[in-house]
């Protein structure tokens, strides 16, 4: 499949005076790895992205005399919404032969009431999707996906049975957390913890690795780069990776004042909805990459949308909030299905959502669309 691809520009977080971890573009890193394996030049307004602690050696580099109209498309994550940061000056100016693409992983909706100028992007990828709100007619479902940094620390996968018969369930934040993996976990751990163990075991900031190529991972990350983490998820044959919010199925627009205010009220009364935003997760995707048998809830009953969708009970485990014992009871009656969904999890995820297939998706994507 060919593209008429020239160059592409990304415009990454510019500030100067932050510490690394608050510039992290995880979903722009992940396109330039694919486009660099692809061969696909590109350029950025910055350096970004330390490669080794050894050498200053970036994956975004800037270079003086080449500019966004030098490229045929350009490029920005949502931390410039989320740091208040002005929109590169003349983006949209009307003699661009440009495409403008934004990557949104932003957690809430309301970005484009707050900042209107965000929706003049002629494509809008968007984390966190539900097909069952309207985003806008230049809004396409996205992910976090992997980069080769979650990839190089899931290389080595150890077998099913060198694997402790444990579920790894170490969320961070429980009271303040989503409300969707608190509702999900008191239902589903009183359940599971019958046939496998639970390890709720999570890191300390304050033991982050001497190793200089983690801790400058750790940095860059700000602070989610964490080798002992890994390391569990390889050594459990499941991981539970609920979160989000439920939200009312109308109005249909998910940054509609009404529908933000039902998302509060539906958290202040501890309800439960069949719509959910800020579902997707590096967690989700680590534990997919891991290997483990992964646990949300049922993607389809819930609205959640992918560009590549998993199927239920072959790719993940998704769960039914309202027959949460129906899954314990298959996993119980079929115990080989763990290890059967780990398998073909990791493949599926692996084959869609590393950075050479995510690359060719964002060409495809905006080849396919453009006007």
């Amino acid at each position: 499949m060919k593209y008429s691809i020239e160059k592409i520009y990304f415009y990454c977080d510019p500030r100067l005076n932050v510490v690394p971890g608050d510039k992290f573009q995880h979903l722009l890193i992940c396109l330039a790895e694919g486009f660099r394996e692809l061969g696909i030049e590109f350029f950025s307004n910055v350096n970004y992205w330390q490669e080794s602690p050894e050498e200053k050696k970036y994956l975004f580099r800037h270079h003086p005399d080449v500019t966004p109209d030098d490229c045929s498309i350009v490029i920005l994550q949502n931390n410039w919404f989320h740091a208040n940061c002005p929109l590169p000056e003349n983006l949209f100016h009307p003699k661009r032969q440009y495409v403008t693409v934004y990557l949104d992983g932003e957690d809430s909706d309301k970005t484009y009431i707050e900042r209107s100028e965000f929706q003049q992007f002629d494509f809008i990828l968007r984390n966190h999707f539900n097909q069952k709100l309207n985003y806008g007619k230049n809004f396409y479902p996205w992910s976090f996906g992997l980069t080769n940094r979650i990839l190089r620390e899931v290389q080595e996968v150890p077998s099913f049975q060198e694997r402790k018969k444990q579920i790894l369930i170490n969320f961070r934040h429980w009271k303040f957390g989503h409300p969707v993996r608190n509702v999900s976990c008191s239902l589903f751990i009183p359940r599971i913890e019958k046939i496998l163990q639970i390890d709720n075991s999570i890191d300390s900031p304050d033991k982050r690795s001497t190793d200089p190529y983690h801790d400058l991972q750790w940095l860059q990350t700000g602070g989610r780069h964490y080798p002992n983490y890994y390391k569990r998820l390889q050594g459990s044959i499941a991981c539970a990776c609920f979160g989000g919010f439920f939200v009312p199925s109308w109005p249909k627009n998910p940054s509609n004042l009404i529908n933000r205010g039902g998302k509060q009220l539906i958290e202040r009364l501890r309800l439960k909805t069949k719509t959910i935003v800020q579902w997707d997760s590096w967690r989700l995707w680590e534990s997919l990459a891991a290997g483990c048998a992964t646990f949300h809830v049922d993607f389809e009953k819930y609205g959640i949308a992918l560009p590549v969708m998993p199927k239920n009970w072959q790719h993940y485990i998704g769960i039914d909030l309202d027959n949460v014992q129906a899954a314990v009871d298959r996993i119980a009656d079929e115990p080989e299905i763990i290890e059967s969904i780990a398998i073909q999890g990791r493949h599926w995820a692996l084959e869609n959502y590393s950075p050479v297939p995510t690359a060719l998706r964002f060409l495809e994507t905006v080849s396919q669309n453009k006007n």
